[in-house]
């Protein structure tokens, strides 16, 4: 005879003293801990105090069928799978189907047959236990996706801190930026020269997520340090370069638009690497006034 590989806590319920006294000796004898239920209310009751493993559940009781007592019992197990055997002499299609949707995992036939019933306990079994594991594993992946997210806050709070340090909160600049993940490369800098002059650089690493970012705090340092001593653009360019060479991966690089906008005398030069040329526009209406290209310097 078969028997389950760990000892199980099996709830039989059925209205027959002799039907549950048979199963209950065969299920003992292959080693797992019986309890026991008359009918449907019984059941529920049962299960709620004890939580059953697997349960055996008669089709046709009294005071409250195994179709109700199932459908209650898979309510109240929640995310847990508890299989339901149904115990049942129905042999029409339908009423087979009505076991099962009242949430019964599988069905047995009378007579019973030891064998056939060891080894469906152990299917269940398996079942159940691959359900569980499964549950362990998404909330172990959930708690570690959070802790993660929690990093990536936090380092992003820092990063907000430096990449934003200058003045992009100026009138005149209005920008929109929608990342893949929370922390990414892209990246918009703005800060004024000693001259009164406005310095942005609009960039865009390789890549997603905190990888894409390695290079922007870097190139955040370099933009502010040399844009406040009063550095153009082809002083600012060649550190970054530089800068970035030394320290990121070969496959890895940044795409990157530069311009300096000398408000009193209207000019404004750009500078465009691997990024899309521009447009200059003018009015409320954004009125295409000139193509950028990508490099060139124009009065305004």
């Amino acid at each position: 005879m078969q028997s389950s590989p760990k000892k199980l806590c099996i709830l039989i319920a059925d209205d027959s003293a002799s039907d549950r006294l048979l199963l209950s000796t065969i299920v003992a004898r292959q080693g797992h801990r019986v309890l026991s239920a008359g009918n449907g209310v019984e059941a529920v009751a049962i299960f709620k105090a004890e939580s059953p493993h697997l349960i055996l559940m008669d089709a046709m009781m009294p005071v409250m069928d195994g179709f109700e007592a199932a459908r209650r019992i898979k309510a109240m197990s929640g995310e847990s799978l508890v299989p339901i055997i149904f115990l049942t002499s129905l042999t029409e299609g339908e009423a087979l189907a009505r076991c099962l949707d009242a949430g019964g995992d599988d069905f047995m036939s009378k007579p019973y047959n030891p064998l056939v019933l060891a080894a469906k306990l152990n299917a269940m079994n398996r079942l159940r236990v691959l359900h569980e594991t499964v549950r362990q594993q998404r909330d172990q992946i959930s708690k570690h996706h959070e802790y993660l997210l929690n990093e990536q806050r936090v380092a992003k709070a820092v990063f907000d801190q430096i990449a934003h340090a200058g003045c992009l909160g100026a009138g005149n600049i209005r920008y929109l930026q929608s990342p893949y993940a929370l922390f990414n490369g892209d990246l918009m800098l703005a800060a004024y020269t000693p001259a009164g002059h406005m310095q942005v650089l609009l960039g865009d690493f390789t890549g997603h997520g905190l990888p894409a970012a390695v290079g922007a705090m870097p190139l955040a340092e370099v933009f502010y340090g040399m844009t406040a001593k009063g550095y153009g653009l082809v002083e600012i360019l060649r550190e970054m370069n530089a800068k970035l060479k030394r320290i990121l991966p070969v496959d890895m690089f940044c795409c990157a638009t530069l311009l300096c906008i000398n408000l009193a005398q209207r000019q404004v030069e750009v500078w465009s690497g691997g990024l899309p040329d521009g447009y200059l526009l003018r009015g409320a209406q954004g009125e295409l006034c000139r193509w950028l290209p990508v490099t060139c310097h124009w009065a305004c």
